[in-house]
């Protein structure tokens, strides 16, 4: 009778405590759902030699790529112990007395092995493995989202060198012409040929260009000392070629299909939430089943003994409806933080091709600026020299010169930024 009761209220555990042992079912597409376009890795998105050899030296000594890979390595001892927990624990704890009385000595001693089983409520252990299994997938996602931080940080800022080189290029070229032409300035004004005022102006836009110069080496300075940080290096040299070389997407040219965005970090990241909260709430439902342990030990000279516990909970103030209720909550608040991790990724997708398409078309039409002002320049300063141009016309030649060349070089800069924002927005 004893028997058949035991066998009763086991089947009943089994078949009522089957919900949590169900698997999570993912809500990321499956690849056979349709063909999608494999992402070229950064290497084969960012051509520039010189900026390769710096994105490797960044990978291997960075400290946050580090920290990262560290978390990871605990998150994968995190899932061995998980799976272990299956197993019982085995203990081994000897023991001896010595006891005096009435002039007689008496020992004793005791060798134990002692076996500890803990199986929890139905489920518990299983949803405590896959949360684990989880959040290392999680944490291998953490890395993915550090490496293409640290990427995009290292080709943002040596785009922004390659443009600050350009730019001291232009003002050095400037205040060259400038120069002279202010020492023509004041020779005419010497020989009455130009007032004082021409010269002043000249001279004032002269030290306006001086100014912009001593900025950019500032910035450039600036620039070179956050990629070393990022490099996990005091101070480098920061070794770059002339500006001409970035990125040409050619996603552009055939969009960008949605499905995409799974291989952004954020986007597995916001994924695994959802299951690790999935699993956090069947750990909660688990809690309303008897929890099982079984403890046993044998050893010399004592005899072996089981002992089996079940422990029912019938009444916890709440506390068990109440945590389930929350992991409920939580994983509705996974699903909502999901959906909008997917609109945030294609806005920024959405932005960042936009902006490139902009900033490429605007690049060429300030090139071709450029190519009109110097030609308008030259023409400037070969009737100045006749006296058929006066001062006024010549300075605004040059400035406009300037501001064209200067408005190029952003417009280029504008262009590669973009183009690692769509990399970084990709999850590349």
């Amino acid at each position: 009778m004893k028997r058949a009761l035991f066998i009763f209220l086991l089947a009943i555990l089994t078949l009522s405590s089957c919900g949590v042992y169900k698997k999570y079912e993912s809500a990321a597409p499956s690849d056979a759902d349709s063909t999608i376009v494999k992402l070229p890795s950064w290497r084969e998105f960012f051509t520039d030699p010189q900026l390769r050899e710096l994105i490797d030296s960044a990978i291997t000594g960075n400290t946050s790529l580090s920290v990262a890979a560290l978390r990871l390595s605990q998150a994968d001892e995190s899932v061995k112990m998980a799976r272990l927990a299956y197993i019982p624990s085995l203990f081994f704890e000897p023991n001896g007395g010595l006891l005096v009385q009435g002039g007689q000595r008496t020992t004793s001693y005791q060798l134990p092995l002692e076996i500890r089983w803990s199986f929890g409520a139905p489920g518990t252990l299983f949803a405590r493995r896959h949360q684990a299994q989880a959040r290392r997938i999680q944490a291998e996602d953490n890395c993915a989202a550090v490496l293409n931080e640290l990427i995009s940080q290292i080709a943002t800022g040596y785009y922004m060198l390659q443009m600050l080189d350009e730019q001291v290029e232009v003002l050095e070229k400037t205040i060259s012409v400038w120069t002279r032409s202010l020492d023509i300035q004041k020779e005419y004004m010497l020989s009455g040929r130009a007032y004082y005022s021409s010269v002043a102006q000249m001279e004032s836009k002269l030290l306006d260009a001086r100014q912009g110069l001593l900025q950019a080496r500032s910035d450039i300075a600036v620039w070179e000392r956050t990629i070393c940080l990022l490099m996990a290096k005091p101070t480098c040299g920061i070794p770059r070629t002339k500006s001409g070389t970035y990125p040409d997407p050619e996603l552009l040219e055939t969009g960008v299909d949605l499905k995409l965005l799974r291989s952004r970090p954020d986007i597995r990241a916001a994924l695994r939430d959802m299951e690790i909260a999935y699993y956090l709430t069947s750990e909660a439902k688990s809690a309303f089943y008897p929890s099982i342990n079984l403890n046993g030990g044998f050893g010399w000279p004592t005899v072996v003994n089981a002992a089996l516990s079940l422990a029912q909970p019938i009444f916890a103030n709440g506390a068990l409806r109440g945590r389930l209720n929350v992991s409920k909550m939580d994983q509705e608040i996974a699903k909502l933080q999901f959906n909008q991790s997917l609109l945030q990724a294609a806005t920024e997708v959405s932005q960042a091709m936009s902006d490139y398409k902009l900033h490429s078309e605007k690049a060429e039409l300030y090139s071709r600026q450029t190519e009109i002002q110097e030609k308008a320049c030259n023409v400037v300063e070969e009737i100045s020299r006749d006296g058929k141009a006066n001062y006024l016309e010549l300075i605004k030649a040059q400035e406009e010169l300037l501001s064209a060349q200067l408005s190029k070089a952003q417009s280029n800069y504008n262009t590669r930024e973009a183009a690692v924002r769509l990399y970084k927005a990709l999850g590349m």
